[in-house]
């Protein structure tokens, strides 16, 4: 069985890029993050996903956090550089970012107006996994909340 490529959805601030891996019911996922790229792996719906990519310019895996939800992977990941340019792509394969990575205009910001926003909502993230270091217990203390779609039942 051939593995897939998932549709990807990407914003920016200067200081960091909001990453979703647009899958539902996730299972057997894999996330492995470097300073210049990603590589996933995941089933969803008896269908293999997988990607490894360069990004544009280098992260902090170590300030980075990434959390799976019913519908889909949410990553926040912090720019080394956060007082360059925009990067113009989210990797250095234009090919790549034309035919898998899309824009996620319910996150996007135009850099002209960035100084109205003080950045992404990682209300969503809460608990959720780190890439590696010590983020001084990010999460902590969040009690468990039910899924949206969960009834309380």
């Amino acid at each position: 069985m051939t593995a897939h490529v998932p549709p990807l959805k990407w914003a920016q601030r200067k200081d960091s890029v909001f990453l979703t891996i647009d899958l539902p019911d996730i299972v057997k996922e894999k996330i492995d993050l470097t300073a210049s790229g990603l590589s996933f792996f995941g089933e969803s719906e008896e269908q293999k996903y997988e990607f490894s990519v360069e990004f544009f310019a280098k992260v902090i895996p170590e300030e980075s956090v990434w959390k799976v939800h019913g519908r889909n992977v949410l990553m926040h990941l912090v720019k080394v550089e956060k007082e360059e340019e925009y990067w113009p792509r989210l990797t250095t394969e234009k090919k790549f970012d034309k035919q898998y990575v899309t824009t996620d205009w319910s996150r996007y910001v135009d850099e002209d107006d960035e100084n109205v926003d003080t950045g992404f909502d990682l209300s969503g993230l809460a608990g959720g996994e780190q890439f590696g270091g010590d983020m001084n217990d990010f999460g902590a203390g969040d009690e468990e909340e039910p899924d949206s779609d969960d009834d309380g039942t």
